[in-house]
C-alpha cells in the first residue's frame, strides 16, 4: 500500500503536469531498473524532473551550481567502479560532457540525449538527438509545462525503449556561444554491456 508521502508526491506531480498519451502516472509505477537521477537545482524544470523521479523511487542526486565535481569524487567514481549503474539526468551541457568523459573509463556511454530550449515566452522546444524512440518528442510537445514529469516517466520506467545502440561520443563538448539561449539536456548514461543487449 502506498505511503501518505508517495500519494502526496504523486498528487503534486499530477496537478502540475497535464497527461500525455501513453504516460504512466500511477502511484505504483516504479523505475524498471536501478537507475540514478541527476538534476540541476537551479532550474525549475529539473526540479520537477527530480520530483517525478523521487515518486518513481529512483535514487536522486542534485547539484546546486551545475558542478558535478563533488558528486563525482564522493559518489559516482566509487559506485561506477564497483557496479556501473545507469544514470539519467536533466542538466546543462557541462554536466553531461563531464559525466560522459569521466564515465568512459568505466564502460559508460550516452544512450539517450535530448535538448530542451525555452522560447522566452514560457514554452519549450524539444529535440531528440539520440534515441531509439524519436516519437518521444511528440509526447513532450503535447505535455506543455508538464514535460519534465513526462520525460522522467519515459526515461525511468522503460529506459530500454528510448535507449539507442549508437554510442559514439556526443556533441556536448562543443562550447556554447555567449548568445546561445539557455538549454537543458536530458540524457541516459549506461554501461556499454547494457547497450549491447538492447
Amino acid at each position: 500500500m502506498p505511503s501518505r508521502r508517495t500519494l502526496l508526491q504523486t498528487a503534486v506531480a499530477i496537478a502540475g503536469s497535464p497527461l500525455a498519451p501513453g504516460v504512466i502516472y500511477a502511484g505504483s509505477a516504479r523505475a524498471t531498473a536501478q537507475m540514478g537521477v541527476l538534476y540541476d537545482h537551479r532550474h525549475r524544470e529539473a526540479r520537477a524532473f527530480r520530483l517525478r523521479a523521487a515518486v518513481l523511487n529512483a535514487p536522486v542526486h542534485g547539484t546546486e551550481d551545475g558542478d558535478i565535481t563533488d558528486l563525482w569524487q564522493h559518489y559516482f567514481s566509487v559506485a561506477w567502479k564497483d557496479e556501473p549503474m545507469p544514470l539519467a539526468g536533466l542538466t546543462e551541457r557541462p554536466a553531461l560532457f563531464m559525466l560522459e568523459q569521466l564515465g568512459f573509463q568505466h564502460g559508460m556511454r550516452v544512450v539517450f540525449q535530448g535538448e530542451h530550449e525555452p522560447d522566452g515566452q514560457g514554452a519549450w522546444t524539444h529535440t531528440i538527438v539520440r534515441s531509439s524512440r524519436p516519437a518521444l518528442k511528440g509526447h513532450l510537445d503535447a505535455s506543455g509545462s508538464g514535460w519534465p514529469a513526462v520525460l522522467a516517466d519515459q526515461l525511468l520506467t522503460a529506459p530500454q525503449t528510448v535507449a539507442s545502440k549508437d554510442i559514439t561520443p556526443t556533441g556536448a563538448a562543443m562550447a556554447a556561444r555567449i548568445d546561445e539561449p539557455a538549454r537543458l539536456y536530458s540524457w541516459i548514461i549506461a554501461p556499454r554491456s547494457v547497450v549491447e543487449h538492447i
